[in-house]
Order: structure tokens, then sequence, then C-alpha cells
């Protein structure tokens, strides 16, 4: 039986993946084009799954989760997102002939996600990208991993997600009328988006305005304008708070002649009356793409230990010794005049580095010396027959 996205996560679990895609893009030195936080989450969660110690706290604290849900995660956002209109979400796991994953581990996974690694580069990355390609529907044609980095990669945990929808008011294209004022007034043919909308999808506050272009299923997707002097950053933060429905207030409030950023209040005469909102949006068609590497925001994804080749400690997920050697996403989103898509491909690549002892666990040791007569005795083990017995007054000589 399939399960609601909203019946496999809780509250607190869509809070914890948000505060991540928060934390991680106020990170970065740049905003990307195209990012997925949600798309590194269960990844962490896997990681988690298979960590002890300090290896295990760090990536539960940049899950936001405990144990027990990070546990569970996995498992119940791939039956979530299995059941959810309009998105598809894929985990795979291949592991290279010297890993042997720990069964509790693997448990918490469908059994279709396990996969291998032969040691042949170019057919693995047959194998990978063709992976990316069906689970993201030819989106991200290719895995983002290096499978001929110098350190060989033992154990790869990937995700691929797919979001898709169409508009439930569509836009009139135009490239025949650019923009008279701004930054994009020079651009040639730009593809201008108009709709008009009948709904209540444009707020407004002091540093932001944000419009809600709705799916005609489950699946929105804001756009927010924020003031001239912000920069990036303060305008994605602005659009994250703005996920919150009690953020800003209406534009509906604004009287006539009044503005707020990107938004002008007016009147005109028409033949009929109005009895509801009227909202006019005019956007841009994108496209854009990012391929991110991820080993430098370790810190706001809690990978700090999990990459520390020394330090790195996930004997719950196998036997081997093994680290974080490879962090990327591929993302791409595409918005137009009847819909949207986006894909992104996230992984995590695991090397191996040897079978080094950790001194850490207390042992108690016994030590005997037969430095006096003794007496000894043969036994057949299945049966317990003593099949000999003696006794040693002194040694042999040479």
């Amino acid at each position: 039986m399939t399960t609601a996205l909203h019946e496999a996560l809780t509250p607190a679990d869509v809070a914890a993946a948000n505060a991540l895609t928060r934390r991680w893009l106020a990170s970065r030195d740049e905003i990307p084009a195209a990012a997925s936080g949600l798309g590194i989450w269960p990844l962490l969660a896997m990681l988690a799954n298979g960590a002890v110690g300090e290896t295990h706290s760090e990536l539960l604290a940049a899950l936001g989760l405990d144990a027990t849900r990070a546990a569970a995660l996995p498992r119940r956002l791939l039956d979530g997102a299995r059941a959810a209109d309009g998105l598809n979400l894929a985990l795979g796991v291949w592991a290279g002939p010297e890993v042997v994953l720990d069964p509790d581990w693997t448990a918490e996974l469908p059994v279709e996600a396990i996969g291998s690694l032969t040691g042949d580069a170019a057919a693995d990355k047959a194998a990978l990208d063709a992976w990316a390609a069906a689970n993201t529907d030819g989106l991200i044609e290719a895995m983002p991993v290096d499978l001929d980095a110098d350190d060989p990669i033992e154990l790869l945990l990937a995700s691929a997600l797919l979001v898709r929808t169409g508009w439930a008011v569509e836009f009139e294209e135009t490239s025949y009328a650019p923009f008279a004022t701004g930054p994009w007034s020079g651009l040639e043919r730009p593809r201008i988006l108009r709709a008009t909308y009948g709904e209540d999808v444009l707020r407004v506050a002091e540093d932001a305005t944000v419009l809600t272009v709705r799916g005609d299923g489950d699946i929105d997707v804001l756009l927010g304008l924020g003031r001239d002097d912000l920069a990036p950053h303060e305008v994605m933060s602005a659009l994250l708070d703005a996920a919150d429905p009690s953020w800003g207030r209406s534009a509906t409030s604004l009287a006539v002649g009044e503005q707020a950023i990107g938004v002008r209040v007016s009147e005109y005469m028409a033949a009929s009356p109005q009895t509801g909102p009227e909202i006019g949006a005019t956007a841009v068609a994108f496209d854009v793409t990012a391929d991110l590497d991820l080993t430098g925001d370790a810190e706001a994804l809690g990978l700090t230990l999990a990459a520390d080749r020394e330090r790195a400690r996930f004997e719950r997920l196998a036997a081997r010794r093994l680290f974080v050697s490879q962090a990327r996403q591929s993302c791409t989103a595409r918005f137009g005049p009847t819909g949207f898509e986006a894909a992104a491909v996230t992984v995590m690549a695991m090397a191996g580095y040897g079978f080094a002892p950790v001194f850490e666990h207390r042992r108690v040791r016994a030590d005997v010396v037969f430095d006096r007569p003794f007496a000894y005795m043969a036994v057949h083990r299945p049966t317990g027959l003593v099949l000999v017995a003696g006794w040693v007054a002194e040694p042999a000589l040479a």
C-alpha cells in the first residue's frame, strides 16, 4: 500500500528538510542556478544509518532528525514520493567487490536499490548514466561522479529526483515585446510570459514580492523578486520564508496607486463587475543547469567527519573502512508557458582505506603460563568423548 507524502513525512520532517536546504544554500558563495536540498537529504540519512560515534552525531544534526526517524526516512520518502503527483524519487546503492554491506543497513532500502560496481570504469559509468537518465526521464543524462579519481570508488550512494507539472493557468509567450527598462532591457527576443490570475497568488513584503504559479496537480512554483539592493542570498532567504503561508500580505490589500517591489496597483474600466482578485503576471521562461561539487559544503551538510579519511566511521554500513571521497549534484530546471520540470541527481561516493584497527574498545585479557607439571586430555569434540589424557611431569628436552 502506498503512503501519501504528507503521511510519510511529519511537519517536523518537512521543517528539517527545508532547514537543510536553507543552511546549504546560505553557505555557498553563490546561489546555484539549480539545486536540490531534497536530493541530498535522503543520502545523508543513508550515511547516518551506517555511521557510528561522532560521524553519526554530525550527520543526524545536519538532517535535523533523531536516529529512529533517520533510519526510516529513505524508505518512507520513497513511498511518499511514489504516491505524489508530479514527483519521482529513486535511490541507488552500488558496492564494489571488496565491500560487504551490513544486512541491517540494506534492510532499510528496497531490494531493487542495491547494485554492484564491477571495477570496469567504462562499463560502470555506462550503467550509472543509464540509471540517472531513466530516473529523470532523460533530463540528467550522466551520473555526476568521477570513476577515475585517485581514491577508487568502492561504494556509491545516489538519489534521482524528477519534478514535473503543468500550469493551472498557462502563460502566453511573446518575444516581440522586450522589457523597456531594467537589466534585461537590452536582451534580444527574450521569452516573455504573461498570465492573468483570478486567485490571490501574489504576496508582498518590505524586502520581496512572491508570485505563486499554481500547477495543475500538487506542485506549485514560487517566484521571488527582491529589492534592488538585496544580495541573491537575501532574496533566496525571503523566498524560503514565503513557503509559510503567513509570510507577507496579499497584494490585494494594496490601494490603487500603491506600489510594492515589482508591483503597481492601478484601476481601469471594464464591461463586467469584478468578482474576485485580478493578478497580472509577467515573467520569463528559463532553462538552467548547475553541476555542483558538494565537498566544499561539508560543514553545512554534516559531512566534515564523513569526508575525513582518518576520522570517518561507518562500521554499521560495511566492514571495510570507508569515507566520503566525492559529493556532487547535477540539477536542471525548465520554466515555460505550459509548465515546469526539474531533475537532480546527487551522489555520495565512498572510497576505502584499508583495515586499520581502531583502538577505542575496552578488552579483557587473561594470560596463563604452564611452568610446572600439568594434566592434559584429548577429546572428541562433537561427542565430548575423551580420547587421550595424561600428565606432564617434565617437559621434553632438545
